[in-house]
């Protein structure tokens, strides 16, 4: 009696790999249209018969989605913040839909092995939502060939198959920057960011490069290598020792960077003007309150449940996308402002 064909056998028959073939043959996950149908050729003229055992394991449902966060970035419990309200707008719109919510903290020895996570294989969760830039762009790739269905929050990848959920960003920084030059006439103004290589940061940074540009002004811009309040404090004081006049004003790429320079530069007399991102609830209490950049991260949360639902339940029918949400200016009085304005045009 001939032995079975193996699921190996049709990959190198096929000329891609085992996860490569599981994807076409299980109907999960995003393949190129020139591989889907090599596999399926290739399983037709060897007589492929998936074990039915293996068969029923990768088509169960377990109705949770795992979600990862990164231990560093987006520590568990800390209300008000940014990624809080990202994760309580994923569990409405998961539990809307009978799933429940799987939350990782993600530390740094992890990080690289994604797709090995105990949360993240088949049988433990349905598809997996990525919150946060700091996960390095390999280990998501690697998580998403593994064949898992993947949305990524206030993060992006240059992949046509992967969607994500970010906010308006770099309108929002240029209108805030603008803000400053404009209507207070300040004209050494820097920018405090994150890593360069953190979409996030790349488009808020864009956002005031642009506004700065516009004045023929020079840019300023001191990289972080995270984006906490004690980066902040480092990241201010190192543009107080930098040659030359200080600046009047400072754009903070997120609220706890700003808050973490306003700490270092609590002094008032001589302190510039700062501003941040995101709309904490620690920024209306700050001394001054801070002028920042609301974005509604309840709805990217359920944005991106909506799309990760989307993925899971037709992996071949639900276009990837990058799905924006906006995000506008909150006046307060850190940017100097007289009197507070809760929306600014």
């Amino acid at each position: 009696m001939a032995m079975p064909v193996r699921l190996a056998e049709v990959a190198r028959h096929a000329g891609v790999s085992a996860a490569t073939a599981s994807r076409v043959l299980s109907g999960r996950g995003y393949v190129s249209a020139v591989s889907r149908d090599r596999v399926r050729a290739a399983a037709l003229a060897l007589e492929y018969v998936p074990h039915p055992a293996a068969r029923a394991l990768s088509r169960a449902r377990t109705a949770t989605v795992a979600l990862l966060v990164h231990h560093a970035q987006y520590p568990a419990g800390s209300e008000g913040t940014f990624p809080s309200r990202v994760v309580h707008g994923v569990t409405r719109g998961l539990r809307a839909e009978g799933h429940d919510l799987l939350y990782v903290v993600v530390d740094d020895e992890a990080v690289e092995r994604l797709d090995r996570l105990a949360a993240t294989r088949r049988g433990r969760s349905d598809g997996v939502l990525v919150l946060g830039p700091a996960f390095p762009p390999d280990s998501i790739r690697i998580l998403v060939g593994s064949g898992r269905p993947v949305v990524l929050i206030d993060n992006r990848l240059d992949e046509p198959a992967l969607s994500a959920v970010m906010a308006d960003n770099e309108p929002a920084v240029e209108a805030l920057t603008a803000h400053l030059l404009d209507d207070h006439g300040y004209r050494r103004v820097a920018c405090i960011a994150g890593p360069p290589h953190w979409p996030s940061t790349a488009e808020r940074v864009a956002g005031y490069s642009a506004a700065i540009a516009r004045f023929g002004l020079e840019r300023r811009v001191i990289h972080a290598a995270s984006t906490t309040a004690r980066d902040g404090e480092r990241a201010a004081a190192r543009l107080l020792a930098e040659p030359g006049d200080p600046p009047e004003a400072i754009v903070a790429v997120n609220d706890a960077l700003a808050i973490g320079a306003l700490h270092r530069l609590r002094t008032p007399a001589g302190r510039p003007a700062i501003v941040g991102f995101d709309d904490i609830a620690w920024a209306r209490v700050t001394d001054p309150p801070l002028t920042t950049v609301a974005v509604d991260g309840e709805l990217m949360g359920m944005r991106a449940a909506h799309l990760i639902l989307e993925r899971i339940g037709a992996p071949d029918q639900a276009p990837p996308a990058v799905v924006r949400v906006a995000a506008e200016p909150r006046i307060r009085a850190s940017c100097g402002c007289s009197q507070v304005m809760e929306e600014f045009l």
